[in-house]
This record gives C-alpha cells, structure tokens and sequence, in this order.
C-alpha cells in the first residue's frame, strides 16, 4: 500500500526510514473495542532519600511538560513519613509539578513506616484507627498547602518489609473491610496496600467479599521480581478483570545499576529485586514493560520509581560515581525517559486503551488508543528485535483516519518527529528504522485523527444461533463485530500456527483465516481448533430449547498432561472440564453434567490449562428411558432396613441411603440427589428399581 508524504523532511530520500512499500506486519485497530481509562502516567519524589533534590522547577518542566524534549507526566507519587515534621518535604515539588501539569496533574501519597509500625513490624489493630487519623492528617495538611491528594495508599510493600511496615493477607482484610473508606478524607481515593511483586494472593481476599472491595478505589502493586524475560501471566490478574478494579502500577524501575541512558549494554546488574548477574541492560525493557502493563495487565496508570535518578527519566550523577555519568549528560531527559515519553506525551489522561493486534509477529508489540474526545487515534508500536527492522501495516478500524504523526525513540533518536504520513482508509505502512546503528530496536508512536464509527454487532456462525439439544462445532464461532463487546474470540497472536510452525501436527487450514485462530485440518478430515493457551476463549451464540439438566460431551485430543477448559453461560461458569489423553491424534471424548437456562445466550469456552485440541461440543438431555447398561426390575422391598446404592440414569454412582420401604427410599433418594428426574436404586442383593424425583 502506498503511503503519501505530507510534511516532514521534505525529500523522498528522507522519509526511507519512515515508510516502506514492503511486505509488512499487521497491526488492526478497532477504536469501538474499549478496554480501560488511562489516568496517566508518572514518577516518584522522595526528598528524605534523594537528599533534597528530588524535583527543582526545571526538573518539572522536563518531567510534566509535553511538548518536544519534554517527557508528558502527570501523576506525582510522593511519601507519607512517620513524623508529622516531615511532611512538607515534598510540598515545593509538587506545586513545581502542578504548575506544569495543570489539570491534568494527579497527587498520591504512600505509607513507608507510621508511629504505629516500623521496619519489619505487624501494627497491632488497636492502632488501626490511629493509623487512618495519621494518614487523614497528612491528607489535610496537603489540602492546606495547597496540593490536595487524588489517592493515597494504606501502605507501601507489604511484602517486602524488612525496612518499613509488614501486612498479612489477613491484616490488609481485616483494616480494608473495617478502617479503608475512613481515608476517603477531603474526597481522596484509596489505593490498596501496594504488593512488591504483585502477588495476588495479597488482594484475592479482599476482591472476593464485595464490602470490603467497596473500600478500595485503585489496586496499586509493584513490578519488581519481573523482569523481561517473565511470561505475561505476571501482568494478567483475571479476579481483578472479573471485578472490573481499577489497576495503577505505582512503582518500578527495570534495573537499577546502569544509567538511564545505555541503549543496549552487558554489564553486571542486581537489586533488591534481581539477582546480581552479567546480564544485558536494555532501553527497551521500559517499552516493553509499559506495552505488558497496559495492554496485558489492563493497568490504568503507570509510575516509575524516581524521576531524576542516573537510571530513571532525568539523568543524575550516581553517588557512587562507578557509572562517571558525563557532565553534560546530568540534568536532561535519559533513554528510558524519552521512551516513556512516547507513551506519556501522545496517551493523555482520560484517553481510552482500544483493541488492537498486540502481538503481530515475534518481538513486535502494539496497543492503541483514543483520546478522551474520541478525535485522536494513537499507536504505540514497539520493537524489541535489536537485530532486525520491522515493517508494518496499521489498518485503523471504525475512524476515518486522514494522517498519522510519527514520533521514534532508538539508539539515534530522542521522541524524534519524523513527518506525517497520509493515511488511505485509515491504513498506513511504515517501517520502523533507527537509523544507521547496529541496534534496530526502537519504539513509534503514531497519532492519528479520525472519528470514531458506531460499532458493528457481533452474529452467531451461519447466521444462526445453535439449536440446544445439538452439536458445536469449534471452529464455528461467532463472526466478530467492533467494540469491546462484540468480541468473539480471543487468540495469544494473530497467527495461525498450524500455518507457520515448522512442526506442523496437521494440514493448513484456510477455515476462519481472517481471524489468526489456531484451525487445523487432521489426517481423518476433521477441522479442530488446535495450539490452545491459557487464557484463550471461544463464544458461539446458542438457543436452548428446554431448561435444565444436559450432558456435554466433548471430542479432544492432547499429548499434553492435564490441560483443561471452562464453559460459562452469559459469564456465568457452569462447567470445569479436565483433558487427558496420550497422543494428538486420538480424539477422546470427555463429559460434564451442565445446567443450561433456556432462550438464547452466549457461551464461552475458556482455556484454563495449555495444550489440547478441540473438534466439537455437544449438548444432549439425560436420556431417561434408553438402556444405561443397569437392568431394570421390580425391588421386593423388605420389611427391615437396609442401604441401598443410588446411580444416576448414566450409572453414575451418587450416594447411599437406608430404607425399609418404598416411600422410605423414594424421599432418602430425593434427599440426596440435587436435580429431579430419574434415577437407580440398587439393594445389596443386586435388585434395581427406577425412582422418580420431582424438585
């Protein structure tokens, strides 16, 4: 596809690094697809640690200002100390920060240490209400000098306290549900207490009792103990997904003991987060990082730990002088800062993250988003391959995109301004080039203007919902409309890999191409959905003709220990089904007893564990009268009791119950089982009676 230049370098020569007519990667934007509100984007002040120079003004204009050279924050994270004398340590920056900043400026605070716990201490509950007149008292102060707080935190790494205050599980629980909506002071919002490692099992029991939930407006957690290298399971947070809370990453640095402006160097790394190791330093980790954070993580915010730091945004020497960062180099914008400047600059607060292929080829990765008015379309296209450039195709879906803005930050490059790019049908093809360096790893963000279309309905394969009683075949589900709620499908990446891997298990298959699900076609002819990952899912529009009680059988095959899948109804679970088998090419059948409502409604198959095949799903009645393989004859009941064994009309055995009689047995046997309808009673001498049960 063709791509006109606009305005830019003004010579075809020049914009070679900008636009290509090669064979590209696709990225596909959907801005009706709506995921989470972006509040901003941030850094840390410590004053008491930073020696009191941790934001003068010309600091602020660098780090809160969103014009060129400038970094595009809004969010400032600053302290709660123990002392009350202490708290005006960082008042002077953050009214340097609002200066800038605006209204889009955000203030938060963190407890480290309070009087009622210091390193490495539990607080006694009896100080609980204590601890939120400390924190209420810090909060008023801050009003009073003019900078109120947006949100502050019940505390700072609980998980990691053997310099400040320890939090169990428990003790988070307990002081959220009875003591977190009292520091809800001058309107103030409450960020839960902020994981080190973000460690889910820190908040899982306050997300699973909704009167404690009420008590927080913002998750906060750390990204420490990840590091590149860690799968994207670290980001993803389902329970949080399920109970739609607000995510802010409140702090984190990618390494600590390089300078924020080594692109790409081996050198020996280690923190209190990492181990110390040669290890291979990179920008790029902040891209990347950010990329997870947002578009795999669903976070809202994003804050790294110091602004000015010689490895954080703004260059300052080391005070160990073992880096000698140059002289002219202190004082401006480092690597990683203008990095996170083409995150901050272009996605301002209010703008809307929408749907866009994440994951378009290997090591390059893509988010979109639109801005709050809905006019302004970004792309932030990330590549970590320091090997290779990348070529890709944007196609903008539901806004009518004229031209795009590019902005690049590589080796070569700080947020440079390339030019603008027309757009055809809302499809551009650049290529990111860094210029003549050895490293062609680099970040483009593209900022596009456009409408936003109305989105399109998603529709049942066929044009029909299926028919329950019936048969599901897997590739069959729902053709995908626009927006976030007519998706249909959700694959780790676009490609299908029965496709491109080199080890195929089965025949290319041209079924649903259009979509990059994993479609197979076996040796037997019969067309599976294969390459299943956790977290993947399929939706299929079905009519249940009659409520009630059904039997899913389901054809699978997996060379794979333990894989598995769930299945839900309009997002409520109604089934857990494990796969077992030995080989990819045995397709085994598997069952589950679901409770289906009747009417038409959306299901969901879900992966939950890695790595099995999927031909088909079917739904059938429990058949009441067919032959179970238990013959069936009239019991003589006996005159004294006894216990007799209770079997669905599968055979499958449920329970055992003593009677002495008919009646006896026909309300001990509706005493055990669930669901009415019938069922096998068999007695100790082999006997088998059919009992009717109605519920």
């Amino acid at each position: 596809m063709s791509v006109k230049l606009v305005k830019g370098l003004g010579v075809a020569v020049g914009m070679a690094g900008i636009w290509s007519l090669v064979s590209a990667a696709t990225v596909n934007v959907d801005v009706t697809e709506e995921h989470q509100v972006i509040r901003g984007f941030g850094g840390m002040v410590h004053n008491q640690w930073q020696g009191g120079g941790g934001l003068s003004e010309a600091d602020a204009k660098l780090a809160f200002g969103t014009g060129d050279g400038q970094i595009g924050l809004n969010t400032l994270r600053i302290p709660v100390y123990a002392s009350s004398n202490d708290f005006n340590k960082e008042v002077q920056a953050a009214k340097y920060a609002k200066a800038v900043a605006g209204d889009d400026f955000i203030l938060y605070a963190t407890p480290w240490t309070s009087p009622y716990a210091g390193a490495n201490q539990h607080m006694s509950s009896s100080n609980y209400q204590k601890y939120v007149d400390h924190l209420n008292s810090f909060n008023d102060y801050m009003k009073n000098q003019g900078v109120p707080l947006y949100a502050i935190s019940i505390s700072n790494e609980p998980d990691w306290c053997g310099e400040w205050a320890c939090w169990s599980a428990d003790e988070i629980y307990n002081f959220t549900k009875g003591y977190a909506d009292k520091m809800r002071k001058n309107g103030a919002k409450v960020i839960s207490t902020e994981s080190f490692r973000y460690d889910k099992n820190l908040y899982n029991k306050v997300l699973n009792d909704a009167s404690a939930l009420k008590n927080w407006d913002i998750l906060g957690a750390h990204f420490y103990a990840s590091e590149a290298s860690t799968g994207d399971n670290f980001f993803q947070y389902s329970l949080a997904d399920q109970k739609n809370v607000e995510r802010w990453m409140t702090e984190h640095y990618t390494e600590s003991q390089g300078s924020g402006n080594y692109w790409r160097t081996v050198m020996r790394t280690g923190d209190q987060a990492n181990q110390n190791k040669l290890d291979t330093v990179r920008a790029m980790d902040v891209a990347y990082e950010m990329f997870r954070g947002l578009a795999i993580g669903n976070f809202n915010q994003y804050t790294w730990w110091y602004i000015r730091r010689c490895y954080g945004l703004i260059m300052e020497k080391d005070f160990g002088n073992k880096l000698q960062i140059p002289q002219n180099e202190i004082g401006k914008v480092s690597k990683r800062g203008y990095i996170m400047s083409q995150y901050a600059r272009f996605i301002r607060p209010g703008a809307i993250r929408v749907g866009a292929t994440q994951k378009p080829e290997a090591n390059l990765f893509a988010s979109a988003y639109k801005s709050s008015e809905g006019d302004s379309v970004i792309v932030v296209l990330v590549n970590r391959d320091y090997k290779n450039t990348k070529s890709v195709t944007v196609n903008v879906k539901g806004s009518d995109v004229e031209s795009f803005h590019v902005y690049t930050t590589s080796e070569a490059k700080n947020a440079k301004y390339e030019g603008e790019v027309e757009a055809k049908n809302g499809s551009v093809t650049i290529t990111m080039d860094p210029g003549n360096t050895s490293n062609k790893d680099c970040i483009v963000t593209l900022v596009g203007v456009g409408t936003p279309a109305e989105p399109v309905p998603r529709e049942p394969f066929g044009g029909k919902a299926v028919e329950l009683p019936g048969k599901i075949e897997a590739e069959n589900f729902d053709v995908p409309g626009t927006g976030k709620e007519n998706k249909t499908y959700y694959d780790a990446d676009s490609e299908n890999h029965a496709c491109t891997d080199e080890d195929k298990t089965a025949e290319c298959s041209k079924v649903r191409e259009d979509t990059g699900v994993d479609i197979y076609k076996k040796s037997s002819g019969a067309v599976v959905v294969g390459h299943n990952q956790a977290g993947e899912w399929l939706e299929y529009t079905v009519n249940v003709k009659e409520a009630g009680e059904y039997t899913m059988t389901a054809s699978v095959a997996t060379g794979n220990s333990d894989p598995g899948f769930t299945l839900s109804i309009d997002g409520d679970l109604v089934a857990e089904v494990p796969v077992s088998g030995s080989s990819w090419d045995d397709f085994k059948n598997v069952t589950a007893k679901v409770t289906l409502p009747a009417g038409e409604h959306i299901l969901r198959l879900e992966v939950t564990t890695s790595w099995f095949d999927i031909d088909y799903l079917k739904f059938d009645k429990p058949c009441e009268d067919c032959n179970t393989g238990i013959a069936s004859a009239r019991l003589n009941m006996p005159t004294a009791a006894q216990n007799y064994r209770i079997f669905d009309m599968n055979g499958g055995f449920i329970g055992m119950v003593r009677a002495s009689n008919g009646l006896e047995l026909k309300n001990a046997t509706t005493g055990l089982v669930r669901c009415g309808g019938a069922y096998l009673a068999k007695s100790a001498a082999g006997q088998i009676t059919r009992i009717q049960v109605t519920k």
